[in-house]
This record gives structure tokens, C-alpha cells and sequence, in this order.
């Protein structure tokens, strides 16, 4: 991914720490205002996805006597920084917090400017973001906090060479923005699973009964209540939240009813497995249950033995190592979610997750007890809208792009700027679509993105869909949909490309059963099918529709315009 780094101190070689996405600074000293102030300036014209302003809050003050000349200072900075924001919805732009440390000898009485500077600056960030979608708070003061400034800062450095930071402060610059930029392009894990005993709470339910158990708002037992709301807030964010336990179920289950200190309750969990069976091979049916992969599981587990079961049945899982010192808990759960979980923000699919993956276990019920799949089906009463990709529509767009396996066509990944740039370019564009049925909506996942390859050929560059609604056969009525609209505006062909990967089968199985397609001649090494369907007359999608299609507006007139 191109990013920009702007600063007011010299972070070239924070810059060369980040090996995995492409970075570029801009060229002089303290140039950064003028960067942003700029439309046309090298910054801008290097057309990043993300912007990073690192500022030190010494050097952004150096010069200035006085509180009020201080803040209007600051508002200037501010001032930029939204109008730059404003006219450049499609970068992220991600501001840092500042540390001013006292630089003055001064008695305990006088008042200290530097926090109200701190506190001043972080306002005006704080309201940016909330007012724009593409403003972010980079929490440079938290890393400074963590770490400390005797660390985090090199006196040496300065003096010498004009480095203010130390090499392990920048390297835990260089890693947040790796992490944040990761979080972009990289697919997140979907689900926690967790064991209970000397896990949710200190001991054994089944032998020390629920009196028995540390769980509790003081004292050792505070430990367990602290992560278990460090989970809660994970499946706040959308995170999959399961149980897989060796227990008595009702034994178990108790706890969570009638524990005054649970913080978890019975509801906050998409899936339970408590039992006596091997844990690998409940973790193995939960995935299954759910139509998750098993290398988006994270599974936390107290016991060395069981860890080590489990990665050995099931390699592609992520077991951490749980802490030897369980005071550490919630402390733990906090690198985990750095580690696996973190994202930039939520969106509103993200933060209803649990409750559809509970609806998705009602219309597995139903399933078993329909006497066909087409009775299923239909009794699920399945609502399809599709539309063109809006502002508001790109954020989630991008999101699975990252990290759509299963059904995803090409499994190209793209960026909010990519979707953006693909939709105003002429002959390209992006569609994204709903579903919903009897038992709830399932939100936004469906993507597709046409590009026009010639006067009357059309190209499916990316077509995918959320497995939560795998089976269902939307996809057919969504192409079928496309290739009517496509007809309507002149085409006559339809590409579809492939690219195989180790999960995209059920991709491919899709492609497969179109009627019609010739195999073109394609790249041996890219491994890339591609199908042309002579669309001129019909469509090559046979399935029945088992959904109503709505479209809120007509999709393909500005195909060719």
C-alpha cells in the first residue's frame, strides 16, 4: 500500500523500517504544512492511500512564548490538516498526538502550560476525526506513555545527528504504522474461542462450584472480570465470540447465569461447544457451524496440553501462549487483539456479527427440518438489494475485498482510494449488495466491479460474496442481473475471470455451473481462467431464483458513458 509520512523532525529512517508498503517523504525540513497546504505537492501527487503526520511536540512549539500565541498556532495546524482532509476525502489521514515534555525549571505551584498544549491538540484532532470519515488518531503520546520518554527519545541523536526519537522509539512508530496499514490490505481473524476454567475465571467449576470460582470487581479474582470485559469489547467490534470447554454443559453454562461477577453472559457468544469430546475436533464442527475457515480462529486455552492438541490437529489456528502470570490477563487479551484482531475502525456489519451468526444458526435448524432445499429456500423469504457503490459504501467495499476467501472470484484486494478511483474511471464500476431473509439482515456482502474491456465485451474483475450467505445461490440472480442490465446497454459478451487459490472452490464451483462459457487462452503462470459467455441472447446463469432482486437505481447506464 503508497503511503505518506509527514513530520516536523527528520523520520527517514522510520520510513525504511516499514518494508511492506511503499513510503514516501517529503523532501526538506519542517515541510509539512506546506505539504498539506498544497494540492499539487509531491505528497499529494504520489497519490497515497494513507497520510501519517508524526509530530514532535517540542520541535511544533520551538519559538513560541506565550498560551494563547501557542493555541492559535495550533488551530493553524489544525486548520490545515481539515482542509487537506476535505480535499482528499478518498486518503486516510492518520494525526498524531503530541508529548510536549516541561522544558523549563519552574516551582510546583506554577502551572503547566505543556498539558493544556497536549490536551488543546488533542481536541481539535479528537473533533476532526468525529466530523470527517478519513481523519484518525495516531496516539503517538500513548506509545511515548508505554514505553517512556527516557526510551523513547534520544538526547544523543539530537544533539548529534537531528534524531529525536530513539531507536526503539522509532521502531514502535515504524510498527503502529505498519499494524495500521496491515489492518487495510490483510484479512483480520473473525473468532475468538475460548475455554472456561483458569480461563473466563480462576479454577474448576466442577469441582469448586460457583462459589468456589476467583471471579469478582477486587482482589485476585478482578483479574478474570478485567479480560472478561476485554473480550466483551472484541465482540463489541465485531469479533466472533465462541466457548469450546471439557465440562458438564449445565455445570458450565450456570456460571454465566448465576455468577453476580460474569461479565459475559450466555448471549454473547455465536457458538458453544461444551463436552467431553477433543477440543481440536469442536473447534473443527463449530468452524463448520459458522462457514469459518479454521485460520480465522484464535483459541485461548490455559492448559499447555490442550494448546499444543489443538495446533497439532488443526496447524492453521492461532493458539497463543497463555500467560504464566494470570495477573497479566487482560494485558494479554490487549497484544492478541494487536496481533490478530486489530482494524481501524468497525463497521455496522462488523458490530451486529454475533446476532447474525445466531440467525444463521435458526436457518441451519430449519435446514435439517425442510423436507427439500428448495422448500428451505424458499421459506426463507431472501431479499437481495443491489446498488452502486456510494461514499458511504466504499469503507465496507474494500473490507471484503481484504478478506473474502471462499467466494471470491479473483481475490484481488482493494482500498477505499482503488474502489474510488475504479468507480470515476470511465467504463468501470462498483456494485455492492445486501441480503436479508425472515431471520434478520446479514448486511452488506456482496461486491462486484465490472470494467469495460471493449465497445461490446464486459469484464467481472471481482465478484464476491460473504460465506455467512453461501448456499443460498444469490449469486446467480446477482450475475443474472448484471448480464440483463449489460444486454440492455449493447453488450454482448461477458468475461469472467478466475484466479484459483487453496480456499476458493466454492468460487469456482459457481463459475462452473454457468451455462455457455468458452475457455479463453490465458496465463499459465498467473493461473488465471477466463470464461467468455455470449450473453446477447441469454444469460448463462440456469439456477432458479429463490430471492426478490431489488435494484434501488438503474446500475449499468453509466457503464459506457
Amino acid at each position: 500500500m503508497k503511503s505518506a509520512l509527514l513530520s516536523n523532525v527528520n523520520v527517514e529512517s522510520i520510513a525504511r523500517q516499514i518494508g511492506r508498503h511503499e513510503v514516501h517523504i517529503a523532501q526538506g525540513f519542517g515541510v509539512w504544512t506546506q505539504e498539506l497546504a498544497d494540492p499539487a505537492s509531491a505528497t499529494f501527487s504520489f497519490q497515497p492511500a494513507s497520510i501519517f503526520l508524526i509530530l514532535d511536540g517540542a520541535e511544533l512549539l520551538r519559538g513560541q512564548r506565550g498560551l494563547q500565541p501557542l493555541l492559535a498556532e495550533l488551530d493553524e495546524h489544525l486548520a490545515w490538516i481539515d482542509r487537506a482532509a476535505a480535499h482528499f476525502p478518498g486518503i486516510k489521514f492518520f494525526v498524531s498526538t503530541i508529548d510536549v515534555p516541561t522544558r523549563t525549571l519552574r516551582p510546583v505551584k506554577d502551572e503547566r502550560i505543556e498539558r493544556l498544549i497536549e490536551e488543546h491538540w488533542h481536541e481539535g484532532i479528537r473533533r476532526a476525526s468525529a466530523a470527517s470519515a478519513n481523519v484518525y488518531i495516531f496516539d503517538l503520546k500513548q506509545l511515548i506513555e508505554e514505553s517512556g520518554r527516557f526510551h523513547f527519545y534520544s538526547n544523543k541523536r539530537w544533539y548529534l545527528g537531528g534524531l529525536r526519537f530513539s531507536t526503539t522509539g522509532e521502531r514502535l512508530i515504524a510498527g503502529e504504522m505498519e499494524r495500521i496499514l496491515d489492518a487495510q490490505m490483510v484479512a483480520r481473524k473473525k473468532c475468538l474461542l475460548l475455554d472456561l476454567d483458569n480461563t473466563l475465571w480462576g479454577g474448576v467449576v466442577g469441582e469448586d462450584g460457583i462459589n468456589g470460582l476467583q471471579l469478582s470487581e477486587t482482589g485476585p479474582g478482578a483479574r478474570y472480570r478485567d479480560f472478561q470485559l476485554r473480550v466483551r469489547e472484541l465482540g463489541k467490534m465485531g469479533i466472533i465470540l465462541g466457548l469450546v470447554s471439557k465440562n458438564n454443559e449445565a455445570d458450565a453454562l450456570e456460571v454465566f447465569e448465576a455468577h453476580e461477577h460474569m461479565v459475559l453472559k450466555k448471549d454473547d457468544f455465536a457458538a458453544i461447544k461444551i463436552n467431553w469430546s477433543p477440543k481440536a475436533e469442536n473447534i473443527a464442527a463449530l468452524a463448520e457451524d459458522l462457514d469459518i475457515g479454521i485460520d480465522s480462529i484464535v483459541f485461548i486455552d490455559d492448559n499447555p496440553l490442550e494448546r499444543e492438541a489443538v495446533k497439532s490437529a488443526l496447524p492453521e489456528i492461532t493458539v497463543p501462549d497463555f500467560p504464566s502470570d494470570t495477573s497479566e490477563l487482560p494485558s494479554f487479551l490487549e497484544r492478541v487483539y494487536k496481533e490478530c484482531f486489530f482494524t481501524i475502525e468497525s463497521t455496522e456489519e462488523d458490530r451486529k456479527r454475533t446476532k447474525t451468526y445466531l440467525a444463521n444458526a435458526k436457518r441451519a435448524a430449519e435446514r435439517t427440518m425442510a423436507s427439500s432445499i428448495d422448500e428451505f429456500l424458499e421459506g426463507l423469504r431472501t431479499k437481495i438489494f443491489l446498488t452502486r457503490a456510494g461514499e458511504e459504501d466504499f469503507g465496507r467495499a474494500a473490507q471484503l475485498t481484504q478478506k473474502t476467501n471462499q467466494f471470491n472470484l479473483t481475490t484481488r484486494r482493494y482500498s477505499e482510494q482503488d474502489l474510488r478511483t475504479l468507480e470515476s474511471t470511465r467504463g468501470g464500476s462498483v456494485y455492492i449488495a445486501s441480503v436479508a431473509d425472515k431471520y434478520g439482515d446479514n448486511g452488506k456482502v456482496i461486491v462486484g466491479i465490472l470494467r469495460r474491456a471493449t465497445p461490446d465485451t464486459a469484464e467481472l474483475d471481482t465478484f464476491l460474496m460473504s460465506c455467512r450467505v453461501l448456499g443460498r445461490f444469490v449469486e446467480d440472480q446477482v450475475l443474472d442481473h448484471f448480464v440483463g442490465e449489460l444486454r440492455r446497454d449493447g453488450f454482448s459478451r461477458l468475461q469472467v475471470r478466475f484466479t484459483p487459490t487453496r480456499k476458493n472452490a466454492p468460487a469456482r464451483a459457481f463459475v462452473e455451473r454457468l451455462h455457455g462459457g468458452r475457455l479463453l487462452p490465458s496465463d499459465a503462470e498467473s493461473g488465471e481462467l477466463i470464461w467468455e459467455f455470449d450473453i446477447a441472447k441469454a444469460s448463462p446463469v440456469t439456477k432458479p431464483a429463490y430471492a426478490e432482486l431489488v435494484a434501488k437505481q438503474l446500475l449499468l447506464d453509466e457503464v459506457v458513458s
